[in-house]
């Protein structure tokens, strides 16, 4: 202090010269003063205090749930959303087991539950409302995109429930209708409690409230249970292009799942039409929504897609889009249960559909709609939304960026115009050296990040930080931080000579941080990244929170108080980021674990992890150099780092998956018990064999995962070559996923028990012209089955009786049209399927074999699924893996 008070009688501060504050350095005369530093072991503390304040308030956020409204006290919230009865609706839903679409328990089970269900909330509905119910069995055809291939999708007698409530008085008999959509069926095995019982749940009590009312609303609402979403969202197309209602249809709120419990996120909104998402932030309780997670969703990082697009594309409806996703390990599998969703979860996702739908169904829905108007939104820290149109985004940009450039501009000027005649131009070079040296920090972080993960790869850990996402900071984070550091205090240290102020030295590297970030927004910008609203909060923290402490301190020395107020001027967007940080990490590690082997998945994760990491330390590295010892942080952070390398490498922190009903993180091992056929073209089997076709979900898949079927041979990786002369590598896949050939294994094995064989079946062949020949199928088999169609080199397909339209071919292997056909049957036809297809064959193939045709199939429910032996087997794979499968079948046919 002694020090600090001669400072204060000799020195004379910048900011009496300049309009934009101090050059936070001591002036004797025309020379800048040497200025004290803030001792080590304080400033850590003091950092470490405030970090662990901010994040646990960001924690909070976002574990902040409302408390349950239980039954009991139903008569003392009137009009309120019950989530005890919902919940009540959860466990019958779910004591059904799975409800694999075409199965028992789906198309019998579970509609005759929703119907009694809406039958109860109808028979206690006030009389202002009009109700209708309906059961939709449609049929049909799709073509939808699955990782950028078209395949058609031929379906026949879903089921779908319908229920309308509408104003009993209203005139208008085709007034604009708001639809909120939940799919009830399952994938095989799962109860799908949050996929998506959770949502049909809340759906059935948000009708309830509803009908309950003495005031209807102004837009009827259709509430739609859809059967049939996991087979590639059948239900909703089957609603949107056949059901009389769907033309009534102005907006839509789609409800589904990829996690289990927590909050629930609205991840799209759209296309265009911001009254949607501004009914939402008007309404909504509990906010959570950001522009960056339908960014990632469009960007397909996460490896699934909703009944949005099916209603976006062809229904051409704006909407909203809301899921869970925390603890998305759980999504798919077994554990997927009423276990892993709280009650005080599926009451925030009431009260917010509640509010949402009562606000949408009573709005004006506007008569010119947009759906090319771009709306950026976000939730800051769960209390409230902002939401702002494109042209507002362009000008926050262009605004923020200029005073920016200006601010640094000024203050820059103003001080080399007060240096001597010898040091003109010396504090410009020194910002525009702390600029570049931004870029080297950045740089040499993220590559001490890819090294990393280089070593971690050779050394076989990855996916360590699988089960426990904070071992990111410890693995990557830290030492990224540490080579920045590095590249910062070894410029530091030439900076302060230059400077001969550590002051002076901060603010201009302060500046040089700030000149960095406004170059990475005019970036984004450039390229119309609107997910950049996060680094908007940043730059205007850094303009205007600097100018307040100029403000503040226009004529006193920098103390204590000074860092402390710095730190907390960053305080918002700190925690905004530590926020968005928690739910960008929770959303990327569990899908890590089903999104195959292509990548690495720990570059993904820790290149996201060192960008929040940067962010955050952006605007503090240049307070290190207001603080002794500096170097000690460095060895702090590799101290860290060190520690964390050996607690992966000797103890089970390094193992990615953990076992346990409620914490399961389990590594997904999908084995499919399958009999081949190969038929010659007089209709004799040619071959017949059975194997394990094991398929890989994650980095970690390798043969050694089928050691607990005791395969009778050797366990062998798919020849990739079969896939050049075999439709679909002779494998029977469920979708045209044919990119993880490379992760799957083959082992011989016994042939499973077929109670319902697949059979194709010419019936008729026809020339309808020289060069043209129409051949007549009847396929049978199970309610899952696939057509792969592949004419011979020459032959072109020109027709078929499914569709005015041809599916787009596949040629991942082969330069020959591939076409993938999936046909699907809720309840079985009394005849069998039958397909016409049209070829355009040459002279030179005249009575020749001119067609290859595969048909697969899968059964995914009930005793046939699979054998009891399979069953028992798939039993003996270790607790920390989820092993799951069915039998199938493939058969190739020539004609």
């Amino acid at each position: 202090m002694f020090e600090e008070a001669n400072l204060r009688k000799r020195g004379k501060l910048a900011s009496d010269f300049t309009p934009f504050g101090s050059a936070v350095g001591m002036m004797d005369g025309n020379s800048y003063n040497h200025s004290w530093k803030f001792p080590f072991l304080p400033c850590l503390i003091s950092a470490a205090v405030g970090f662990i304040l901010l994040m646990g308030i960001s924690t909070l956020s976002d574990h902040r749930l409302p408390a349950p409204i239980l039954l009991k006290d139903a008569s003392s919230h009137p009009g309120a959303f019950i989530g005890e009865r919902a919940y009540k609706h959860l466990e019958r839903l779910t004591s059904i087991g799975p409800r694999v679409a075409g199965s028992y328990e789906n198309e019998i089970r579970t509609v005759d539950l929703l119907m009694r269900e809406i039958g109860f909330i109808k028979q206690f509905a006030n009389s202002a409302h009009k109700i209708t119910m309906d059961i939709q069995r449609p049929s049909g055809v799709m073509t939808p995109m699955t990782d950028g291939i078209d395949h058609n999708t031929i379906y026949h007698a879903l089921a779908n429930v319908v229920v309308k409530i509408e104003d009993k008085n209203s005139s208008h008999v085709n007034a604009e209708s708001l639809l909120v959509n939940a799919h009830f069926d399952s994938v095989f095995g799962s109860p799908g409690a949050s996929d998506n019982g959770v949502s049909v749940a809340v759906a059935l009590e948000v009708l309830e409230v509803l009908t309950r009312r003495t005031e209807p609303t102004r837009h009827p609402v259709i509430f739609l249970f859809n059967g049939a979403e996991e087979k590639g969202m059948l239900g909703a197309h089957g609603f949107i292009t056949q059901h009389p209602w769907a033309k009534q249809v102005g907006a839509f709120v789609n409800l589904d799942a990829c996690g289990a419990g927590g909050r629930e996120i609205v991840f799209q909104a759209g296309p265009g039409n911001s009254w949607l998402i501004k009914a939402y932030a008007a309404a909504a309780p509990y906010p959570f929504a950001n522009i960056v997670a339908q960014e990632i969703f469009e960007a397909k990082l996460v490896p699934s897609d909703t009944d949005f697009k099916i209603f976006r594309d062809f229904g051409q409806i704006p909407g909203l889009d809301l899921a869970y996703f925390k603890n998305g390990y759980v999504y798919h599998t077994k554990y997927d249960d009423i276990q892993h969703v709280s009650l005080s979860s599926v009451q925030r996702a009431g009260d917010n559909l509640l509010a949402l739908v009562s606000n949408l169904a009573n709005l004006d829905w506007p008569s010119m709609r947009d759906s090319g108007e771009i709306v950026i939104f976000f939730d800051y820290l769960g209390l409230f939304m902002i939401t702002f149109s494109n042209v507002s985004w362009h000008l926050l940009n262009i605004t923020l960026i200029t005073l920016a450039f200006y601010q640094s501009i000024a203050w820059v000027t103003l001080q080399d115009a007060d240096s001597p005649s010898g040091r003109i131009g010396t504090v410009c070079k020194q910002v525009v050296f702390s600029c570049l040296t931004g870029v080297f920090q950045m740089l040499g972080a993220f590559f001490a990040a890819w090294l990393t993960v280089g070593v971690v790869t050779l050394a076989g850990f990855t996916m360590s930080w699988y089960s426990r996402p904070h071992v990111l900071i410890g693995l990557y984070g830290m030492p990224a931080l540490a080579v920045a550091l590095f590249v910062f205090l070894q410029v530091s240290a030439a900076q302060e000579r230059a400077l001969k102020s550590s002051f002076l030295m901060e603010r201009v590297q302060f500046e040089g941080a700030k000149l960095n970030l406004t170059l990475i927004v005019l970036l984004t910008y450039m390229y119309g990244i609107r997910a950049n609203v996060l680094l908007l909060l940043w730059l205007s923290s850094a303009i205007f929170g600097r100018w307040f402490l100029d403000k503040v301190y226009q004529r006193k020395t920098i103390d204590g108080g000074w860092l402390l107020l710095h730190f907390f001027s960053f305080a918002v967007p700190i925690l905004q980021t530590l926020y968005l940080s928690d739910s960008v990490i929770a959303l990327l590690v569990p899908i890590s674990g089903r999104n195959g082997i292509h990548s690495n998945p720990d570059l993904l994760v820790a290149m996201v992890t060192v960008a929040f990491g940067l962010l955050i330390a952006a605007f503090l590295f240049p307070l290190v150099s207001l603080v002794r010892h500096a170097r000690r942080i460095l060895f702090l952070l590799m101290a860290g780092h060190l520690l964390v390398v050996l607690a992966v490498i000797f103890t089970p922190l390094g193992f990615p998956y953990s076992t346990g009903i409620v914490e399961a993180k389990p590594q997904r091992v999908q084995i499919l018990h399958v009999e081949r056929t190969f038929y010659e073209s007089n209709g004799l089997v040619r071959r017949r064999e059975s194997g394990y076709w094991l398929f890989g979900w994650d980095h970690h898949i390798k043969p050694e995962l089928l050691a607990p079927l005791e395969p009778r041979e050797g366990v062998k990786l798919v020849d990739e070559s079969h896939c050049h002369t075999l439709p679909y590598c002779g494998l029977p896949y469920y979708f045209p996923y044919l990119k993880r050939i490379r992760s799957s294994y083959w082992a011989p094995a016994p042939q499973p028990l077929i109670y319902h064989p697949t059979r194709i079946e010419l019936i008729d062949l026809k020339l309808t012209g020289v060069d043209k020949r129409s051949l007549t199928f009847t396929l049978t088999g199970p309610d899952h089955m696939t057509l792969m169609i592949w004419p011979i080199s020459g032959v072109k397909l020109v027709g078929w009786s499914a569709s005015k339209e041809l599916p787009h071919a596949d040629s991942f292997y082969t330069e020959r049209p591939l076409y993938f056909v999936t046909y699907f049957y809720g309840v079985q036809p009394n005849t069998p399927y039958e397909l016409t297809v049209t070829l355009e064959v040459p002279p030179s193939l005249s009575g020749k074999q001119v067609l290859e045709i595969a048909v697969t199939s899968h059964i995914l429910h009930g005793h046939e699924s699979m054998a009891n032996e399979f069953a028992n087997t798939l039993k003996k794979f270790p607790s920390w893996m989820y092993a799951h499968g069915w039998t199938a079948t493939y058969s190739h046919w020539s004609f």
